[in-house]
């Protein structure tokens, strides 16, 4: 049965005024959301962990509809990049 796992936000690239990755853990209709900063250099990243091991099996992406990204990409690891051994793109994989 389908559900929503918690999650963290770790970090992000960069963020708007008023419009921190954080407001991502909170969900009520009040909530702004996440922007990444005007003319900001890309490629931008949110990375979040989850509370528990589970498998992913359903990922949903909600959008403003004026502010749409060109590309998307989700990786997915058991370990975050800033406390593993090795770099970064050897500890999480492409999802898609």
């Amino acid at each position: 049965m389908p559900r929503k796992i918690g999650f963290i936000v770790v970090n992000s690239s960069s963020h708007e005024d008023n419009f921190s990755a954080k407001e991502l853990m909170v969900h009520a209709p009040t909530v702004n959301g996440w922007r990444s900063s005007r003319l900001c250099p890309y490629t931008q990243h949110i990375t979040l962990q989850l509370v528990e091991r589970c498998r992913v099996r359903k990922l949903q992406l909600l959008a403003h509809q004026y502010l749409i990204p060109a590309k998307v990409e989700f990786h997915i690891g058991d370990t975050l990049p800033e406390t593993g051994t090795s770099g970064f793109p050897g500890q999480l994989r492409r999802l898609g």
